[in-house]
């Protein structure tokens, strides 16, 4: 991208502001909503749906990118096919003549696990708490995979809770090839995702894969659990690809919170996070995940790291 145009993007964006009209003239600006590397997410009020929206203004160096763009347009199309309680609906990609670009979606007004979970008396979520969230993530999940569409970035601050309690999992297949766009941009090195709750065969490179998403799941589930990702300082690639993460009941008692796990939760999280990286291994994380999403983790999986499951005919 030249300066030139990276300086006209910039400046589109700084033109952001409440009452301002895009996508042309379809959607208001009402207030920002947050903002990060992968861009900025802003309220709106959608003129054609009669709703309000919220749209993810894409960052300067994916915006004049004609290829990151085509990997946008294609995924928020997959994406788009997803319709169920649990998952943010996609609507559609918008880019305009003066190169900004974005993409609109459902509004959900709540507030992330993430930030839920540091509201908590010792900012860790109890299992009962969670039973009924994990059912519900779980179930959107099913319904993805079954459609042939994986998420590849699943962590605590994309999973939210609306005014009613239900679970919203945001960034369908969009935050994982915005990473991969921005990366392949700029020359760093990506595999989308967020790191510290990357499976080893997706740090790899390999293939997207329900592994995938079973083991970011689980990582998930550990660090509601107790506080802290699987591996959270250090040399983060080495642990992921080579070091079994610590038992959910050590890493509570070395952070000194009191949170006692139900031994079969406990097993299903740590099989979750089992290494590996070939078929064999991908295949049994996805009947990992198949415990959970019929909502009956259960001790099968084994302390051991899941040999039980590997074994199973099921």
């Amino acid at each position: 991208m030249s300066d030139e145009a990276a300086e006209i993007n910039s400046s589109s964006h700084l033109r952001l502001k409440t009452g301002t009209t895009v996508g042309p003239g379809r959607f208001t600006l009402i207030r920002e909503l947050g903002r990060g590397g992968m861009g900025v997410v802003w309220l709106a009020q959608d003129i054609s749906l009669g709703e309000q929206v919220a749209l993810k203004f894409l960052p300067p160096e994916v915006c004049h990118d004609p290829v990151a763009l085509n990997d946008l347009r294609r995924e928020t199309v997959r994406s788009h096919r997803l319709t169920h309680t649990n998952i943010i609906r996609i609507h559609d990609f918008q880019q305009q003549p003066d190169g900004i670009a974005f993409i609109s979606m459902e509004y959900v007004d709540g507030q992330t696990l993430s930030g839920w979970r540091l509201q908590q008396p010792r900012q860790v979520f109890t299992w009962e708490q969670l039973a009924p969230l994990v059912h519900q993530l779980c179930a959107a999940l099913d319904y993805a995979h079954g459609e042939g569409v994986i998420h590849r970035d699943i962590k605590p601050a994309n999973v939210m809770l609306d005014s009613r309690g239900r679970v919203k999992l945001a960034d369908f297949g969009i935050a994982a090839v915005l990473s991969d766009s921005a990366s392949r941009v700029s020359g760093r090195s990506s595999t989308g995702g967020t790191l510290a709750y990357m499976s080893p065969q997706q740090l790899s490179g390999k293939m997207p894969s329900v592994a995938d998403d079973v083991y970011a799941l689980g990582a998930t589930l550990y660090e509601l659990l107790t506080g802290r990702p699987p591996f959270f300082s250090g040399d983060l690639p080495h642990q992921i690809l080579n070091v079994p993460a610590q038992p959910l009941s050590e890493r509570l008692l070395d952070l000194g919170v009191d949170n006692p796990v139900p031994p079969e939760v406990a097993a299903l999280v740590m099989a979750c996070l089992a290494k590996g990286t070939g078929a064999a291994s991908a295949e049994c994380q996805r009947r990992r995940g198949m415990d959970w999403r019929r909502g009956q983790p259960t001790d099968r999986a084994g302390a051991n790291g899941g040999r039980g499951i590997a074994g199973s005919s099921t």
